[in-house]
């Protein structure tokens, strides 16, 4: 190697290593460095002019001199040595292997002891890297201790220490930023966010927190466009932040029609209303209740003032009269204003959420005087948009608090149903879901054990709880640990709503029955008695989610046949002779409930025959033919109806008995376009027909027949 080349090697390396000191200063090192390389290949020319003028330049790069920090976070100089170039081009001793060759002691000239040198210097920083990452690991254990026990100044301190250490780790400035928000500093706090930005700019914490500390300021615009920066910039863990922007645009949307509100009333009504709102606030609870009063009043008759009401801070007196006078019969003036407020205007909804209520809601929902008012707001919370539960109210629920609220509506007839039916709406956000698991676990073993009683209820609450089922049945925790209770209560619930003539609640049973057939382990053991109702069902148009559950239990339950009985068959035979339309549910899952029952039941096949269902089928498949347009459901009502007919044609009596145009009929489906299962299942009649009955046969031979079943049941063997 050249020894100019050398020398500029071993500075390259130098800073190289130092460059991590910050960013700034690497950004300044990798131009002198791409200016140094583009420099290297003039040092190979053969005139010395242009080599004596590259020398210059490359001394003029390295002329700086950089500071190294060691490891125990203190600042030293180290010089590099730049007339060695200029020594050996001046026909000077090259270095020795004692000579110090920019910085480095005893540094070889030659490439393999360069390369030694190079790897022993790397293992010495390595070695030094780790004993710093140590260190900043105990002053980071430090640290959060600190913050655990309340102790802010002393986490900053520690996490200080660390950053010394390791700067780049851009954890340590949000673990500052947090004391620092926990301090009310939030300045600070976002300036300690921004240097972690500043290193690694797609942190997404950093982010977050730094949106927290300008929501905490008020600055909602601020935080907004941090949140959407967030989205645009970080690559993962920005699961999370939806949730935050949701809540920071809520806030700006707030705080924009506050002053809008604000702004469009005059001076004298704004007065007033404020009088109200100081006497509420009042620590007699006499003179609240008389403020309350009249305060209720005027909230009822202008929406205007409810909006007002938010705007000058009624719900943060609120919050503080609910807990002040927890006893008092103000309270019942208070919820009323509550009651009209929440439910009137959405953003002052989530004003009152934000505003943290939990603690006193926790404590009304254990009094029985106003529990059912507690869970109209967490009705309400639930209904007004799913997308924001989380974000807006239940992020302030701690560990336990969500299944105390529940226990105690749970616990009293009046509330449980409504109990239910929140907890229905509530885990299908799957946010809340993963949060609270735990406890959605113990509150939905509740559930299971009452279900059982459902049949007890009265018609208004069995209305709630079959709402608060059909929320429930769309997650599969809820499926899994009340499918047991769910199909035992299904039968009895069912032919209690049809005797009341429930129509609206039985579709929505059904509907829920739906849901719990997906991944059932336990409708087995009730496949038939369901399979029987249903078939009932199926024959009137208002049930219009029979036929689709009567599919799912008959996919589950694959042994599931109709009893040799002909009452059970009566409804069925009714679906079957009154439709014909190939795209009803009714008739596609009627049908295939026949083709299942009449393969195995010699008597099902004789009832198809007596009561003219054949003709029916028959009818069917003669009026109809596949295409490659044809519905999924027109396949399967033609192929099922075309396999029934080849069951009854097992009976020699019955082949005797028909015309020779049926073999024109079933022979266009054996030639169909469209289906495998068609195909086959016509040729399966049309062999039974022909090896029973000589004139029909002739008359296969005659439509060249017998070559179109040679074909059908040559196809390839799983074919279906």
């Amino acid at each position: 190697m050249h020894d100019h080349e050398l020398q500029l090697n071993i500075n390259f390396y130098r800073q190289l290593e130092m460059a991590n000191k910050s960013m700034q200063e690497l950004e300044e090192f990798m131009k002198k460095a791409d200016k140094a390389h583009e420099l290297v290949s003039l040092l190979q020319s053969e005139d010395s002019s242009v080599v004596k003028d590259t020398q210059d330049k490359i001394d003029k790069i390295l002329q700086n001199d950089w500071e190294e920090e060691d490891e125990d976070g203190y600042r030293t100089k180290e010089g590099f040595s730049k007339s060695c170039i200029n020594k050996i081009e001046d026909g000077s001793k090259p270095p020795g292997p004692n000579d110090v060759i920019g910085g480095f002691p005893d540094m070889p000239s030659d490439q393999a002891g360069f390369m030694r040198a190079v790897e022993e210097d790397a293992n010495k920083r390595a070695e030094n890297r780790k004993r710093k990452e140590e260190k900043s690991k105990i002053r980071r254990k430090n640290g959060n201790e600190y913050f655990k026990n309340g102790k802010y100044e002393e986490a900053i301190a520690e996490y200080d220490i660390a950053i010394k250490l390791t700067g780049w780790e851009v954890s340590l400035y949000t673990n500052k930023a947090q004391c620092y928000f926990k301090m009310k500093d939030f300045d600070k706090a976002i300036e300690a966010c921004d240097k972690a930005l500043y290193i690694e700019d797609d942190f997404t914490k950093g982010y977050v927190q730094k949106s927290n500390s300008l929501i905490a300021k008020k600055s909602f615009k601020e935080a907004v466009e941090c949140l959407e920066l967030c989205l645009e910039t970080c690559k993962s863990g920005t699961g999370v932040v939806d949730g935050y922007l949701t809540k920071a645009r809520m806030l700006l949307a707030i705080e924009t029609d506050n002053q809008e509100v604000i702004s469009s009333v005059s001076a004298d009504d704004k007065k007033e209303f404020q009088h109200f709102l100081t006497k509420l606030g009042s620590k007699k609870p006499f003179e609240a209740t008389i403020a309350s009063e009249l305060l209720l009043k005027n909230l009822q008759e202008s929406y205007l003032n409810v909006r007002l009401f938010r705007a000058l801070g009624g719900i943060e007196i609120m919050k503080n009269q609910l807990v002040r006078h927890s006893e008092h019969t103000l309270h019942v003036n208070l919820f009323g204003i509550l009651k009209c407020v929440l439910c009137e205007d959405r953003l002052t909804f989530f004003t009152w959420i934000y505003a943290d209520p939990t603690p006193s809601l926790v404590a009304h929902a254990k009094n029985e005087k106003y529990r059912m008012l507690v869970l109209l707001l967490m009705q309400k919370l639930v209904f007004w948009d799913a997308d924001e539960i989380v974000d807006g109210f239940l992020e302030f629920w701690s560990d336990g608090i969500m299944r105390q609220v529940f226990a105690a509506c749970f616990s009293e007839k009046e509330t449980k149903a409504m109990s239910v039916l929140i907890l229905g709406k509530a885990i299908q956000n799957n946010t809340f879901l993963i949060r609270y698991k735990n406890e959605v676990i113990e509150m939905l073993k509740c559930v299971s054990n009452y279900i059982p009683r459902l049949v007890e209820e009265d018609i208004a609450e069995q209305k709630t709880w079959i709402g608060g089922l059909s929320g429930l049945s769309m997650t599969p925790i809820a499926r899994s640990l009340l499918d047991k209770s769910f199909w035992t209560i299904f039968l009895p619930l069912l032919d209690f709503l049809h005797k009341q003539d429930r129509n609206s609640m039985i579709d929505d049973l059904l509907a829920s029955g739906m849901n719990f057939t997906l991944d059932s382990k336990n409708i087995a053991e009730h496949g038939l008695e369901i399979t029987e109702k249903l078939v009932g069902l199926c024959g009137n148009p208002v049930f219009k989610k029979a036929p689709l559950l009567l599919n799912r239990v008959l996919e589950r339950c694959p042994n599931t046949v109709l009893a040799e009985d002909k009452g059970q068959f009566a409804s069925l035979l009714k679906v079957i002779k009154s439709q014909s339309d190939l795209q009803s549910d009714s008739l596609s899952t009627a049908i295939k409930l026949l083709t299942r029952s009449t393969a195995n039941s010699i008597q099902a096949r004789k009832w198809v025959v007596k009561y003219n269902i054949m003709e029916k089928l028959v009818s069917l498949l003669e009026s109809n033919t596949l295409s490659k347009d044809s519905s999924k459901s027109a396949v399967a009502i033609l192929s099922n109806a075309a396999l029934t007919c080849a069951h009854c044609f097992q009976d020699e009596s019955v082949c005797r008995k028909q015309e020779p145009e049926i073999i024109d009929t079933f022979l266009k489906h054996a030639k169909a376009d469209k289906g495998v299962a068609i195909q086959q299942n016509a040729a399966i009649a049309l062999a039974r027909l022909a090896t029973q009955n000589p004139v029909l046969l002739e008359r296969l031979r005659q439509l060249r027949g017998l070559e179109v079943l040679h074909s059908r049941f040559s196809l390839p063997e799983g074919s279906s």
